[in-house]
């Protein structure tokens, strides 16, 4: 096949995998697939523009009067949303654009990764299957940074394969930053550092410990994320970062992952993420692995088996599950290219292809649906209240503050020492702090048995829209 033959196929891969997502590219943050997660991602970039434009002092909405810093990833999505919103508005499109972008990206990548294994034609279906799972389609177009870690992990681990190939500092300096950018984006796309420690234990043995641009890899990659989240932890009001680690992680290592809840949560989320039929495409694929040739993908296995046992299985958070999504591709490829080798496989290959796409698009409906009732009752606070006034939510959820575009508090959440645990003493810490509204979800309040809505009914004025939409006005 001609050089021109092949990338052209190559591109109109790429350009249905685009069309793919372009269904509710406008849609708001508050639908039902990680509205808190999405809102509060969009949430950052609205502020960057609308009070600090720092990449550095990334602030929430909540809980309590700004600053509110907040100790989360490198905000590379955000700000770049931000800057674009500077100049075109506030745009959902914008939003979602840049981490499609980024899904792109990542997606070439991965189709290079693929041709140093493997034929044009089984790298071609690497590229279909990934662009096909459910959770790829989802979060590729999800306002979050889910789709700038796939581009930096991804391209760190090229660049490192080019390198143990061609020896190139350039290489090796251009996977260290991407693979620092990666660790910035999500801290469990370290564990892709496993995998390029033992792909270069094989080729150097243990001359490993002579090789100069390793350290200087290990630096780069590890000391710019740990500065970064040093500053974090320095600055932030909400310790986001801290408080999953110590609280989550370092006190359940290894012990989660058997536990009736992990099990559980692999059993709905995986089959939902890459449906049934990609799963047991690469059940089959792992035994079709050449353990010679295809090394450095085993030892990617490896590396990612960990982070599942280590992070995923205790965190049980879905879009966690999406960084084994170009492994899952690659495995899962080898079964379907020895379908297309034989005469009629093209057929074969296209109907098993529609099948996993009108599987995923059917399973994914549910997570688009915007919920109306928030924008309604975030429409009325925006009618009532002015820009400036803190307000108090009815919800756990900060979709509701976010989608206010108010600032303030989440009520009766049971968090904050310092916030009084009883109705009364509660409603006082907030007016004193500056709170001048409460906002139900429609009627609504998180946690509630009756007596907190009972003392907002009794003693401040109620401000009634429509549909049953209302606020109480503490001042």
């Amino acid at each position: 096949m001609s050089k021109t033959r092949e990338n052209a196929i190559i591109i109109t891969v790429l350009v249905i995998i685009l069309i793919l997502r372009i269904p509710y590219i406008t849609q708001s943050p508050y639908e039902q697939g990680e509205r808190w997660r999405q809102s509060d991602t969009e949430s950052i970039a609205r502020n960057f523009v609308e009070y600090r434009f720092n990449i550095f002092y990334p602030q929430f909405n909540y809980d309590g009067p700004m600053p509110n810093y907040v100790q989360l990833e490198f905000q590379i999505t955000t700000y770049i949303i931000a800057v674009l919103y500077k100049i075109f508005g506030y745009k959902y499109i914008i939003a979602r654009t840049i981490p499609l972008l980024f899904f792109m990206g990542s997606s070439i990548f991965l189709y290079l990764i693929a041709g140093k294994f493997y034929p044009f034609g089984q790298s071609i279906i690497v590229l279909f299957l990934y662009g096909l799972f459910p959770i790829t389609i989802f979060f590729s177009r999800a306002i979050m940074p889910e789709s700038s870690a796939l581009f930096f992990y991804l391209g760190a681990f090229y660049f490192f394969l080019r390198w143990i190939e061609k020896e190139t500092k350039k290489d090796i300096i251009t996977s260290a930053m991407f693979t620092a950018l990666a660790i910035s984006q999500k801290i469990p796309t370290i564990f892709i550092g496993i995998a390029m420690l033992i792909i270069a234990f094989k080729k150097y043995k243990m001359q490993i410990f002579k090789i100069g641009e390793l350290y200087i890899f290990t630096l780069i990659s590890l000391f710019l994320p740990f500065t970064y989240f040093q500053w974090m932890k320095y600055i932030s009001e909400f310790k986001f970062v801290n408080d999953i680690a110590n609280k989550h992680i370092f006190t359940r290592l290894f012990y989660d992952f058997l536990t009736k809840e992990s099990i559980e949560f692999f059993k709905i989320n995986l089959p939902q993420g890459y449906t049934i039929q990609v799963l047991v495409l690469f059940l089959i694929g792992l035994i079709m692995i050449d353990v010679r040739k295809e090394m450095p993908v085993l030892a990617w296995i490896f590396a990612m088996i960990l982070e599942v046992i280590m992070i995923v299985a205790v965190i049980r958070l879905y879009y966690y599950l999406i960084f084994i999504s170009p492994l899952i591709a690659l495995i899962a490829s080898k079964p379907l290219y020895i379908i297309w080798e034989n005469k009629y496989g093209g057929v074969f290959i296209s109907l098993i292809i529609m099948w996993i796409g009108y599987t995923a698009f059917r399973g994914l409906l549910p997570f688009y649906i915007e919920k109306t009732e928030l924008i309604k009752q975030a429409g009325m606070v925006k009618k009532y209240t002015d820009k400036e006034d803190l307000i108090v939510v009815g919800t756990p959820d900060p979709a509701l503050i976010n989608a206010c575009e108010r600032r303030g508090w989440r009520a009766n959440i049971d968090y904050y020492s310092y916030i009084p645990k009883d109705p009364i003493r509660e409603i006082e810490y907030y007016i004193e702090s500056g709170a001048k509204y409460f906002v139900p979800m429609k009627g609504w309040i998180h946690n509630d048995k009756g007596e907190y809505k009972s003392f907002l009914d009794s003693n401040f004025e109620k401000i009634i829209g429509e549909d049953g939409y209302y606020i109480y006005k503490l001042r």
